[in-house]
This record gives structure tokens, C-alpha cells and sequence, in this order.
């Protein structure tokens, strides 16, 4: 029980790594470019009134995600500690593990519509341009 309480342990812990890491470009999964630069701010034509949208954006999505990570962290700390115990309880384990894939769902889902809310921005031009590969 014991072993299983323990894998169960690092796989939420390795996922929740995964989601709290925030680096990825909110247009189609890119990493950041150089200097925490997305490969969007390349584009050689967006207008002022689209980067301070887009950045109005992104800044709303980090105040939405960042409580979210402090519930996880939290939920991290009890899943530790229920782990931790002489006799840990299943069902409890199973349940805090179910809360924070719910909460990690939360991020995945505010990313989502990060994304959507600023592909809506974007010309249909700046949108094929975001799709070929471009060397600075």
C-alpha cells in the first residue's frame, strides 16, 4: 500500500511540475523564444492596440492561474501528509489526487481560452505568419 501511495505520490507531483511551469507561448504550444520572448512577439506587424490586448490578456490569465498553483501547492502538502502517515487512507489519498487534477484542469482551461481570446485578435495574415517558422 505503502509503494502505491508513494508512486501515486510522484506522478502528481512530476504532472503538477508540468502545469505550474508556465512557459509555454499562448499561440499553439511554442516554447518561449529567447529572452522569455513568444514566438507571437515576432510578429512584425501587430498593431499597439493588439500587444497592450494581448498583454491585457496574458495578465488576466496569470491572475487567474497563480491562486490556482497556491491550491495545488496546498493540496501538494496534504497529499504529503496523508502519504506520510503509519496507515495512509485510500480514499482520502484518491480524493485530495482528484482535487488537484481538477485544479490543474482549471490552468489548462484558462491557457485554452488565453489562447482563443488572442488567436480572435490576430488578422488572418498575423495568423499565417504565426505558422511559419521564422528565424530573428
Amino acid at each position: 500500500m505503502r509503494y502505491l501511495a508513494l508512486g501515486l505520490s510522484m506522478v502528481l507531483f512530476t504532472s503538477v511540475l508540468v502545469y505550474a511551469q508556465h512557459d509555454m507561448c499562448p499561440m499553439r504550444g511554442h516554447k518561449e523564444g529567447p529572452g522569455g520572448v513568444c514566438p507571437l512577439e515576432f510578429l512584425d506587424n501587430l498593431t499597439p492596440d493588439q500587444k497592450t490586448k494581448i498583454e491585457d490578456i496574458r495578465i488576466e490569465t496569470q491572475k487567474t492561474i497563480i491562486p490556482i498553483k497556491g491550491q495545488i501547492e496546498l493540496k501538494q502538502i496534504d497529499l504529503q501528509k496523508e502519504m506520510k502517515n503509519d496507515r495512509p487512507d485510500k480514499d482520502r489519498i484518491l480524493k485530495i489526487a482528484q482535487d488537484i487534477h481538477q485544479l490543474e484542469w482549471q490552468i489548462k482551461k484558462a491557457q485554452i481560452e488565453e489562447k482563443i481570446k488572442i488567436h480572435s485578435l490576430l488578422t488572418p495574415e498575423q495568423r499565417e505568419e504565426l505558422k511559419m517558422p521564422k528565424h530573428k
